[in-house]
């Protein structure tokens, strides 16, 4: 299957070195220096003290994105607005993988009766334009927000390196992705550590908790100590990964933390219910964000 990737990121290049062994892969990049590197020298994969090169073609985002049969969208949620612009009337299939919540307003307005949406648990780092690191390995689970899950093209993907997993309810799938974000992400950007680092370090784990304990509330989690071991679980495979929240902030790019915890402090503030932790931390990323003095 002919196959776009919107989104030159870390997961964008880790999902095209993978299915680029059953399918036509493009990744449609931001710039086009990243797209010719791409063609120039191939796609770099690290996994595992691996190194492999896949020839991945790649292109900037264009007209040419109208004649692939499925589209992955990974691009960060702040970005969303402006690809939707280019693929709102294309009618073939489309799976978005971003973090939170908020996509899936954006969503009902496409034309295409066959959209699904995943939540990435693998661990990535993009060591530079053409070379992605498998930092930790997880799966990625998907959900149909419309159509049939049938029409994607991973049913016969059995790379035990890169697992797909369908589930039947999107709106639970994201809201436990969303609970992990909620917790990792920002205690990873405020603190400078990697995954792993908040529950091997006994003072970050307590805040860890206390984190979880608010976002379970507001968020109504069913069976929250499940989901708390399920998010531990995400710490302890993505041990060395270091989060994309801090990342980003390291590199002084925007974070995605306004559809993340921005959200659940919104949910708060609708349900009247008291998150002062998260609140909290979400002025401190927005703080750094902004930079110092820039009052």
């Amino acid at each position: 299957m002919k196959i776009g990737i919107i989104g030159g990121g870390a997961v964008g290049l880790l999902f095209a070195a993978y299915l680029n062994d059953d399918h036509e892969i493009t990744i449609y990049t931001r710039t086009q220096e990243q797209a010719e590197l791409i063609n120039r020298e191939g796609l770099l994969l690290v996994s595992q003290n691996r190194h492999t090169v896949k020839k991945v073609s790649a292109s900037r985002m264009s007209e040419q994105v109208k004649r692939e049969e499925m589209l992955i969208v990974a691009v960060k949620q702040y970005q969303l607005t402006d690809i939707l612009s280019s693929i709102g009337d294309i009618g073939i299939p489309l799976l978005f993988l971003q973090n939170g919540y908020a996509h899936i307003e954006l969503l009902k307005k496409l034309s295409s009766d066959s959209i699904f949406v995943g939540a990435v648990e693998h661990g990535a780092f993009k060591q530079s334009g053409n070379s992605v690191e498998h930092t930790g390995m997880g799966k990625t689970r998907i959900a149909a927000f419309s159509g049939d899950l049938a029409l994607l093209p991973f049913s016969y993907h059995k790379n035990n390196d890169f697992p797909f997993v369908w589930e039947e309810d999107y709106r639970e799938m994201l809201i436990e992705k969303l609970a992990a974000n909620c917790v990792i992400n920002p205690l990873t950007g405020i603190l400078g550590v990697k995954n792993g680092a908040l529950i091997e370090n006994p003072h970050y784990y307590q805040v860890f908790e206390a984190l979880f304990h608010e976002i379970s509330h507001v968020l109504e989690l069913k069976e929250p100590q499940s989901h708390f071991e399920r998010i531990t679980q995400i710490c302890r495979n993505t041990s060395e990964n270091t989060s994309s929240m801090l990342s980003d902030l390291e590199n002084g790019r925007s974070t995605e933390i306004d559809s993340i915890l921005g959200y659940a402090v919104a949910e708060a503030k609708v349900k009247k219910k008291e998150i002062p932790l998260a609140a909290a931390l979400l002025s401190m990323i927005k703080g750094k964000e902004a930079g110092e003095g820039n009052i």
